[in-house]
C-alpha cells in the first residue's frame, strides 16, 4: 500500500523537472539561503558604503523577495495546488527581475568605487603594526561586501531563472 504522505494527487500540479540533475526543492533551499545571506550582508552596508549611501536597502529588500520566492517553491513542492504554483511562478519571476536589477546596481557601484587616494591624516601605527589609511580600509571593506553581494545575486538569478522556467512549464503542461 502506498502512503499518500509526500506524494501529490493526480490532479495537483507539481513542478516539472527540467533536467534529471535538477531538484526544485533543493534549489529552493539554496535560494532561501542566498536570500538570507543578502539580508545579513545588508547590515554592514548601513554604515560602510561610501559610493551609494542608501545601497543597503537593495540587498535587504532583494533578500526578503528571494526568501519569499524560495519559500513558495518549497510550499508548492510539499502541498501542490494551482494557486500556489501561480504564486511560485510569479514570485520567482519577480525575484529574477529584482536580481537582474541588483546585478546592474552592484556593477555600477563597483565601477564608481573610489580609487585609493592619499590619506589626509598621518599614517596610524598601533603596537608596531601598520594599519594604513582608515578611509582606504573602509573603501576596501565596502568593495568586498559588494563583490560578495554580486556573487550571491548572480547565483540567485540563475536559480530563479531555472525555478521560474520549471513553474511556467508546469503551468503550461497542466
Amino acid at each position: 500500500m502506498l502512503s499518500s504522505e509526500g506524494a501529490a494527487a493526480a490532479g495537483e500540479p507539481r513542478l516539472h523537472r527540467l533536467y534529471a540533475w535538477f531538484d526544485p526543492e533543493s534549489a529552493a533551499v539554496v535560494t532561501i539561503l542566498l536570500g538570507l545571506f543578502q539580508v545579513l550582508l545588508s547590515v554592514p552596508l548601513v554604515y560602510a558604503d561610501l559610493t551609494l549611501p542608501k545601497l543597503f536597502i537593495l540587498p535587504l529588500v532583494l533578500g526578503i523577495m528571494i526568501v519569499a520566492a524560495g519559500s513558495l517553491t518549497i510550499a508548492n513542492e510539499r502541498n501542490s495546488s494551482r494557486l500556489l504554483l501561480c504564486g511560485c511562478a510569479c514570485s520567482n519571476v519577480v525575484g529574477l527581475l529584482g536580481a537582474l536589477f541588483a546585478f546592474c546596481i552592484y556593477c555600477y557601484s563597483l565601477s564608481i568605487a573610489p580609487t585609493r587616494e592619499k590619506c589626509p591624516t598621518p599614517d596610524y601605527e598601533y603596537k608596531g603594526i601598520y594599519y594604513g589609511c582608515p578611509q582606504n580600509l573602509l573603501a576596501s571593506y565596502c568593495w568586498s561586501h559588494i563583490v560578495l553581494l554580486l556573487l550571491y545575486d548572480t547565483a540567485a538569478a540563475l536559480l530563479h531563472g531555472l525555478l521560474s522556467m520549471n513553474a511556467f512549464r508546469t503551468l503550461k503542461r497542466d
